[in-house]
């Protein structure tokens, strides 16, 4: 029922926004990630994620979906930007959903553990998709809250490109809706 179409590119320099102390961490990746959810018929969302990789440059990444909710693009902004990660990487994932980060901080391994078995329907492919990223990839990931809309530049830059993945599918939405003119 959800389709979703995905863009990535790359910018050469991004304030990321992390302190000083995440920054001496070299090797370190930060994966900023969202999701955005448009009040309209069709329920259009949006997903993103702003990666800041050690001695690269940023990479960005944003999709849209169509019949969703804000928590389902929020983990799979989260999965998005696990999928994209070198193997062996170790990054910290922010995200401004709390219920996220306890969630995958707390409860993943017990998840997988029970297959999956009791995790919110909504959310059960992005879960495995994370897991399967992890374990497949070998990353050392570590989920962290930030507070939304508070000058984080990664964040910021990360809602951002959600929302526009929204808007676009609410914009694709509304011209399939539009009756056709006949051709004269």
């Amino acid at each position: 029922m959800a389709a979703a179409v995905e863009m990535c590119f790359e910018t050469e320099s991004y304030g990321s926004g992390v302190s000083d102390a995440s920054m001496s961490r070299q090797s370190e990746y930060h994966c900023y990630t969202d999701g955005s959810c448009k009040p309209a018929d069709g329920a259009p969302g949006g997903w993103a994620f702003v990666i800041k990789r050690p001695g690269l440059g940023i990479l960005e990444g944003y999709g849209k979906a169509y019949g969703t909710l804000a928590k389902i693009m929020e983990y799979r902004a989260a999965a998005e930007a696990l999928a994209v990660l070198p193997a062996g990487t170790r990054a910290v994932v922010y995200s401004d959903n709390q219920s996220l980060v306890e969630n995958l901080n707390k409860q993943l391994a017990n998840w997988a553990r029970s297959n999956f078995a009791n995790v919110d329907p909504q959310i059960v492919d992005s879960a495995r998709q994370i897991d399967a990223c992890i374990r497949e990839r070998q990353l050392l990931v570590r989920f962290q809250w930030l507070r939304a809309h508070n000058g984080n530049a990664g964040n910021e830059r990360a809602d951002e490109l959600a929302a526009q993945g929204a808007r676009e599918a609410k914009a694709e939405l509304a011209a399939s809706s539009r009756p056709k003119r006949p051709r004269a």
